[in-house]
């Protein structure tokens, strides 16, 4: 950042200055940065173990800790039609590392919650040499709209409190599909209302897509149902996005606080869109195979952007390049899986492969 005494030793001529307030500019409009996402982290494990005295019972707790992550990460990677196939393996010798997000304990008992991290290179290694198909995570995130309707009947998305979206930052940023949760910053609020969510309207969805550069957006509404016993959850989203229900009710106890009910929602929701998504993303490393396709380029930049985003589609595992022009590079693509999941997948990061007159084409179709 520039500061003042460096900016007095600046000329400020008319071109820099207008450099100087663009990167202001760019710096305002920026979406709020959103945590990085890691498929193969689980948040929120909780552990309660006693034992002789504190130090065991931590050291039992963590190496559970680590076991139940493992196992949900697995979960998480795989179908639930391979969950009698995966392999039985010591969770520890996979782990990167973990996070003590609280903790507390007595003379004997030791209680925690943690995020444990593990080495994504050696699960897969592990699930493939044990012949499990698994899912990588989905490159494009989806952006979250909660809106929330308590018992005043008023509608809520930026305001506070929205126990609603505090229940979406509390999944963290996900499992195989990437969920953001916009800040709520003065671009989100003047992009789109809440009525305007509930709408569905499009001029302002489109507004949310251009911000965040994904054509994914999920608008989940919750509402207190007029007895109030039931939280009522409706969601409208773009195409891309799985098509899970209409509506959903969950139930309220008589006098409890909807916070723990709007989260499980939440979980339950961001967990079937991983379970949709995955269904038809396992890679089959059994099925390899070879694509040759045509990239029309308007130039160097828009080759590097392919590259890029091909770096991103974990049905790619490699790419030759047969020839490369300032109009056009010829590639051909290693791949696992069929066609459509791998035209599928490409998608995804944001380039269309067609077929037409006797080879396939592949171009940039979305801005990430």
């Amino acid at each position: 950042m520039i500061g003042s005494a460096e900016l007095s030793g600046l000329k400020m001529t008319p071109f820099r200055l207008a450099l100087l307030l663009l990167f202001a500019g760019l710096l305002a409009t920026r979406p709020a940065a959103a945590a990085a996402h890691d498929a193969f982290s689980i948040r929120g494990v909780e552990v309660d173990v006693t034992a002789a005295n504190v130090t065991a019972a931590k050291e039992l707790a963590l190496v559970e800790a680590q076991r139940v992550a493992f196992r949900r990460l697995l979960d998480r990677l795989t179908v639930a039609t391979d969950t009698g196939r995966l392999p039985n393996a010591d969770a520890t010798q996979y782990v990167r590392d973990f996070a003590i997000e609280h903790e507390r304990s007595s003379t004997v008992r030791y209680i925690a919650s943690l995020t444990v991290r593990f080495n994504a290179a050696a699960v897969r290694k592990l699930l493939r040499e044990a012949g499990v198909h698994y899912a990588e995570a989905r490159p494009r995130a989806v952006v979250v709209v909660p809106v929330f309707k308590g018992k005043d009947g008023r509608l809520v998305l930026w305001d506070d409190p929205n126990p609603w979206r505090a229940a979406w930052y509390a999944q963290g940023t996900g499992g195989l599909v990437p969920m953001l949760v916009p800040q709520g910053d003065v671009i989100d609020t003047t992009s789109i209302s809440a009525e305007q969510a509930m709408a569905f309207d499009p001029v302002r969805i489109e507004a949310v897509v251009q911000r965040y550069r994904t054509p994914d957006v999920l608008v989940a509404a919750a509402a207190i149902s007029p007895s109030g016993n039931e939280i009522d959850v409706s969601i409208k989203s773009t195409p891309g996005v799985p098509r899970l229900y209409d509506a959903k009710s969950f139930e309220l106890a008589e006098g409890a606080a909807p916070d723990a009910v709007l989260r499980q929602a939440a979980a339950e929701l961001t967990a079937a869109i991983d379970s949709a998504y995955k269904q038809g993303n396992l890679l089959q490393f059994d099925r390899a195979a070879t694509i040759s396709t045509l990239v029309p380029l308007s130039g160097l930049e828009e080759w590097l952007a392919v590259r890029q985003r091909l770096s991103h589609v974990t049905q790619v595992r490699r790419f030759e390049v047969v020839s490369l022009s300032r109009q056009e590079a010829a590639l051909v693509l290693h791949i696992v899986g069929d066609q459509e999941q791998v035209r599928t997948a490409l998608a995804g990061a944001g380039l269309a492969l067609e077929w037409g007159d006797g080879y396939w084409v592949m171009r940039q179709s979305i801005r990430r």
